[in-house]
Formats: C-alpha cells, sequence, structure tokens
C-alpha cells in the first residue's frame, strides 16, 4: 500500500500541514493557520483556538467576540478570517492588513482572500476585488480597482497579486519587477486559463496550451528560447530562484538560478512527478527512477550525483532532504551532509524509520522534521537535531491521535479522547533549547475560552476612534 504525503501551499505563511487520522471529534479540526506572531486552529463549528501569539506594539489581538469563522488566511504578519456571513474580520499587524478599517464597508460577500507579504486581497461574489494593508509598493490603484469587475479568481506571490477574469484575461498590481506590472505581456494575456504564482513572478497558462511568464525571472537561462517549450504545462514548482514546469508529455523545463541540469537532461523527457525541499527538485520516473538536482550552495549535497536511485513509488519533501518511499519498505531519507545542514540535520531518522515504520504509515512533515502515524496509531516524530532517546520518550507519551496538524516544527493534534496534544521538534537555529523535546509534550483538555490578551469589543472601539498609528521607525546609529 502506498503512503499518502500531505501537502499544502505555502504562500506567505510559516508553514502548515493537516490530516484526519481516524475515527470523529466534535468539534472536528479543519485547517492549522500561522504567522510569524501566531498560531491558530480552526475547527468546523467555527470556533478558533489561539495557542501562540507574539505580539508586537502596533499588532492588534484576536477578538475575543471573533464569529463563526468559514476560513482563515495569514500572510506573515497578519490575519484575515472569511465569517459564516462572508465578512472580513483581521488582526495582527495594524500595517501588514491586521487593520483593516479603510475597507470594512467593502467587504461584504468575500468569497476568496490571498495574502501578499505586507496585505491581503480579496474577491467578492460580485467579482470585485479589494486589497488592504502596508501601503505603498503593493497598493491597487482606484481606476484599476474600477476595471476589474469580473474577477474569478485571485493568485498572489510575495509581493504581487494576478487576478484573472470571467474572459480570461489578466490583471496585475503590487510590486512591480516582481510581476505587479505585466504591461509589456499584457496583449498575450488573453484567453487565460489558469496561473501559477511562484517565486518572484508568474506563469499563465492559456487555453491554446502556451505560457506567458513575467515578473523577476532569474537569470541564467535564456527565455527566449525557452518560452516556445512551455507548451501545455501541468504544474510549476520553484524553489531558491529555480523553476521546474511539467508538461503533458512528461518533459521538464526548468529555468533560474540552479537550472542547468545538463547531466540528467535525459530523465526530464519522462517524468511522473517533481518535488520540491526547501533548496533541491526530485523527479520521479514512471517507472520509478528518482533524480535529483538543486541550490548545491544552500543545500550542500551535489544533489546530481544522487544516481542509479530505483523502485520509488512516491517522494515526500522534509526540510532540506527527501523520503524516498518504495512499496513493502522502509523509505530511504537523503539529507544534506554538510556543516550547514545540521542546523536541519535528522541524524537519527533512518534508524527510527527502520525500528518504526509499518507499511500504510502517513506522512506530515514540518520545516525541518516530520512526523509518520502508522495504521496501528502510533505517532512517531523525526528529525531536527533530536537525540534519538528522547525522540523515543516522546513517541512512547504521544497518545492515540484522530487529527494531526504541524506548523514549522510544533506539531498538534486531538487525542481519541477528546484532548490537545502538541509538542514541538523545534529548537533555536543557532542555539541550544534548554527545552528537551519530549519535555514540550503538553495533553491537557480542548478549550475554546478566548485567550486572555484578546481584543475586546471596547478595546477594539477605542483603537478605531483613534488616528491609525504610524509604524515604527528604527534608527541605526552607528559610531567610531
Amino acid at each position: 500500500m502506498q503512503s499518502y504525503p500531505i501537502t499544502w501551499p505555502m504562500a506567505l505563511l510559516t508553514g502548515m500541514v493537516a490530516v484526519q487520522l481516524a475515527g470523529c471529534s466534535d468539534p472536528k479540526p479543519m485547517a492549522l493557520v500561522a504567522t510569524s506572531n501566531e498560531s491558530l486552529v480552526q475547527f468546523d463549528n467555527g470556533k478558533v483556538i489561539q495557542f501562540r501569539e507574539k505580539p508586537s506594539p502596533q499588532y492588534r489581538h484576536i477578538p475575543c467576540d471573533l464569529p463563526a469563522i468559514e476560513s482563515i488566511i495569514a500572510n506573515n504578519m497578519a490575519v484575515a478570517a472569511i465569517t459564516k456571513s462572508g465578512d472580513v474580520i483581521t488582526w495582527g499587524n495594524s500595517f501588514t492588513g491586521g487593520d483593516s478599517r479603510e475597507v470594512t464597508a467593502q467587504l461584504k460577500d468575500v468569497i476568496q482572500i490571498v495574502p501578499v507579504k505586507d496585505g491581503f486581497a480579496a474577491l467578492r461574489k460580485n467579482g470585485t476585488v479589494v486589497y488592504w494593508g502596508n501601503a505603498g509598493k503593493l497598493s491597487l490603484d482606484k481606476i484599476l480597482q474600477k476595471r476589474m469587475t469580473n474577477i474569478v479568481k485571485l493568485y498572489a506571490n510575495n509581493n504581487a497579486i494576478a487576478a484573472l477574469d470571467a474572459t480570461g484575461r489578466v490583471y496585475t498590481w503590487g510590486y512591480g519587477p516582481e510581476g505587479g506590472n505585466s504591461m509589456h505581456v499584457q496583449e498575450q494575456l488573453v484567453d487565460v486559463v489558469d496561473i501559477f504564482a511562484e517565486g518572484r513572478s508568474f506563469t499563465a497558462l492559456k487555453k491554446d496550451g502556451s505560457t506567458v511568464i513575467w515578473g523577476q525571472i532569474e537569470s541564467s537561462a535564456n527565455m527566449k528560447k525557452l518560452l516556445p517549450q512551455l507548451i501545455d504545462v501541468v504544474s510549476v514548482e520553484y524553489t531558491q530562484g529555480t523553476y521546474a514546469a511539467l508538461k503533458k508529455d512528461g518533459s521538464v523545463v526548468t529555468w533560474g538560478h540552479s537550472s542547468d541540469v545538463y547531466p540528467i537532461r535525459s530523465a526530464l523527457l519522462d517524468v511522473a512527478s517533481i518535488t520540491t525541499n526547501r533548496c533541491a527538485f526530485a523527479i520521479l520516473s514512471p517507472a520509478g527512477e528518482a533524480h535529483f538536482w538543486g541550490n548545491e550552495t544552500n543545500c550542500g549535497i551535489d544533489w546530481l550525483k544522487q544516481r542509479g536511485i530505483q523502485g520509488v513509488s512516491s517522494i515526500v519533501s522534509v526540510g532540506t532532504g527527501f523520503l524516498l518511499l518504495r512499496d513493502n519498505a522502509v523509505p530511504q531519507i537523503i539529507v544534506d551532509d554538510t556543516d550547514y545542514a545540521y542546523l536541519y540535520g535528522f541524524h537519527y531518522a533512518q534508524d527510527i524509520l527502520n525500528q518504526y515504520w509499518q507499511e500504510g504509515s502517513r506522512i506530515i512533515s514540518g520545516q525541518a522534521s516530520f512526523v509518520f502515524i502508522r495504521p496501528d496509531g502510533k505517532v512517531v516524530p523525526v528529525g531536527y537535531r533530536a537525540n534519538l532517546e528522547n525522540v523515543e520518550k516522546l513517541i512512547d507519551r504521544i497518545p492515540r491521535l484522530t487529527w494531526l496538524g504541524a506548523v514549522d516544527d510544533a506539531y498538534v493534534g486531538i487525542s481519541e479522547k477528546g484532548e490537545w496534544v502538541s509538542w514541538s521538534m523545534n529548537t533555536d537555529m543557532f542555539a541550544k533549547s534548554p527545552v528537551k523535546v519530549a519535555d514540550s509534550l503538553v495533553i491537557k483538555p480542548l478549550d475554546f475560552t478566548p485567550v486572555a490578551q484578546c481584543e475586546t469589543s471596547e478595546l477594539r472601539q477605542a483603537i478605531l476612534s483613534k488616528e491609525r498609528p504610524k509604524p515604527e521607525v528604527k534608527m541605526w546609529l552607528f559610531s567610531e
């Protein structure tokens, strides 16, 4: 039986994945959302639990009277929640979308929100678009906003937004060099059926199978020569300034920083899937042969030398490494082998896999760790410089779970008894943490009581009655 990796587009989030494991819990978790300041779990009853917060002086707390929520979207420092009625409630950093007072009246009947680094864009049921957040390079021009009246979907990379209308036309705004300015390709952006927002650019797929690319496309590729090859693209993957497009015929086209794949060029003609980690690509052929390439400067390993790997059924990204899954066999972990990688190291990963893996286990991957859940219900965490003995203590103490989610290298679950279960595989990247992995485990009753530091309606009225404060500007002083 093949394992099923769970993946989730990261956009601007710090990383999140979640999976329902077995049975039903009441209420049932739906999603795990995180910014650099807080982490939240959303439940199917519309409730939200905030389990981490690091507020700054200009940070709006989560509302104490938060109504039932349909979905939650986050950028790096703020949160936008769509209520069951289609209204939008925001909190977090006031200047990156946490304070939406200027557009509150427009945030009605919202059906989609996309995040950018310093703000959000919302699509309304009537096809119009609203943007809020940090003014300046990401602002939506009023004239352009009025022109967008028939939008069906929004797409966002880090600093720019693309809106697709019902006729296949594309409108863009945001940071010009990263795709906010599409004037030079505007005549080509017709009959578009889908858009990939990856890295610092956009790739539009047209009805006739052709492709249009705009934004900051990293050097090392002759795009004029490349574009004719980008026909019938199925998906586009990105990592560390490099792009790889998988086509319907199974071939792959690459461009960007680490796009020189000459040693494995023949393998790029018959590809079933592409997987990326934090700095490399893995391709898998229909016959189960795996090949790799990537940024050896940041990743450390010479991925192109990983040859002759066969019998692979699927590949899962784990930090700076890959898990190679084979039918009826223990997965093989391939990781970065440099001093740099020690910060993300999976020193005992293969030992734990060899000892605990069961066929049919499911995998949830964190930023520099992963967990596999066996068919018998045993939860096995792996990775992030974790001492083997300490990890095994954690394995013994984690109860059977009905749901498990990951954000960065923190894990949150619901036990069969309906308890909240959480632990962290993360330690300070450049310093040893005094808290051992096993000691980070928390098991407690599930509690929907608002957190103590939440924003009351009185406090909210007081904040909104005053002029929005100006962002803090830190002055750096240098002395001889």
